[in-house]
């Protein structure tokens, strides 16, 4: 095995965005009296298109509450207010700097929209340095179909086999493995399940201890 790239997911992996994202979406549901079921939030972390919009419908009253929660979620003037590097998620600079230093192509990629991630991007005080980005605006279908990954790869011109995928979502961890690519999962807010235990390869517990990740696989 050897890692000739690396391949980020954004919300909740790169920034601490998801816990924000989950407490929207509880303020709404009590304020248009909606039920979300317990599992809610592993369903649509790192989800999109047809999918999320399927399961969504399949809740009471979570059509509505979903446009509602939407425009707050993606409101574009709140995330430039945030404060510089109040949303980095440990180890993210140190990460990217490593990678940088040391020749790795690196991918964003990530379900949520372009103009979206790249506000994200900017709230942090070093420029990180990345050789492509792929959104949720620009493929046809969402994780855990492969199609983002898959393209980001292509991108980079690096065969999937020799990519790593950093998730955080179970959608995200089948996307990984969907596309033949290698996965490590940094925990945020998902516990996983079953199907997402047997799918993760690799676990650390911040982006920092990615560094020693990849030292390790690239010397055997």
């Amino acid at each position: 095995m050897e890692i000739k790239a690396v391949l980020f997911d954004c919300d909740g992996l790169m920034f601490d965005t998801e816990i924000i994202a989950q407490q929207i979406w509880r303020d709404g549901a009590r304020e248009y009296n909606v039920t979300l079921p317990d599992d809610f939030f592993e369903h649509i972390t790192g989800a999109g298109g047809k999918d999320l919009l399927d399961y969504i419908a399949s809740v009471p009253g979570a059509d509505l509450l979903r446009k509602v929660c939407r425009a707050r979620r993606f409101d574009l003037d709140f995330w430039r207010s945030i404060h510089t590097d109040c949303l980095n998620r440990p180890g993210l600079i140190e990460l990217f700097q490593y990678l940088e230093k040391n020749g790795y192509p690196v991918g964003i990629c990530s379900s949520s929209a372009r103009e979206y991630v790249l506000a994200l991007i900017d709230s942090c005080s070093v420029k990180l340095h990345y050789d492509t980005i792929v959104c949720g605006d620009m493929v046809k279908h969402a994780k855990p179909d492969p199609e983002i990954f898959l393209k980001g790869a292509e991108n980079l011109d690096v065969k999937p086999e020799n990519c790593l995928v950093l998730e955080d979502s179970k959608q995200g961890i089948l996307a990984s493995v969907n596309a033949g690519m290698h996965n490590c999962f940094i925990p945020d807010t998902i516990i996983p399940d079953e199907a997402m235990t047997r799918a993760i390869e690799f676990r650390c517990e911040s982006l920092h201890e990615v560094i020693g990740l990849l030292e390790r696989i690239n010397r055997q």
